[in-house]
């Protein structure tokens, strides 16, 4: 759970780009469909195969497919599930007086790390390629002073942004500091 510093304010929450989990749940529909392909595949006909196996196959699918193609599908939500957990779990909450990043690792796994903006030592955006200049996501990374590791959310939307607000911020409470 997050405490929250007296006087303390959300200013914004940074989360990944909605285009990183759409290959993801591409393939995954493509995977539920497959099933259903390769039995029409094999049993309108396509395949040379005599009267009898297909039959038989057909027989085979009769009584197991629908329990089969259940469990398929099944196993398939339960990736989604996983998958969308980790992506929408994943988040940074700029607030008036720290960064706090919050990295979901699973169900029942979850890194907490803040730090104030006087740690901040350097912030660098990376945006690599056509898709992710056009729809402005990128890697944002802050490596600041005392943690072991740099904090980074990959695939963040509008980086830039997000970037000039925690350097104003930085400025902001360095200067505070500082009088």
């Amino acid at each position: 759970m997050i405490t929250f510093e007296e006087g303390e304010q959300i200013v914004k929450i940074v989360r990944r780009h909605y285009l990183v989990i759409i290959p993801m749940i591409m393939s995954l529909m493509f995977a539920a469909l497959a099933p259903l392909l390769f039995y029409t595949f094999i049993t309108s006909g396509f395949v040379p195969l005599e009267a009898g196996a297909i039959s038989a196959i057909q027989n085979i699918f009769t009584k197991w497919k629908t329990f089969g193609y259940s469990l398929w599908l099944l196993l398939l939500w339960v990736i989604f599930f996983i998958e969308w957990t980790d992506y929408y779990l994943d988040l940074w909450i700029i607030t008036s007086k720290r960064i706090i990043d919050v990295e979901q690792k699973g169900f029942f796994h979850r890194e907490i790390t803040s730090f104030r903006y006087e740690q901040i030592q350097d912030i660098t955006v990376e945006t690599r390629g056509l898709i992710e200049t056009f729809f402005k996501f990128g890697t944002l990374q802050i490596q600041t002073a005392g943690h072991s590791r740099d904090i980074i959310i990959r695939d963040a939307h509008y980086p830039e942004v997000a970037r000039s607000l925690i350097l104003r911020l930085s400025e902001k409470s360095k200067a505070t500091t500082n009088q």
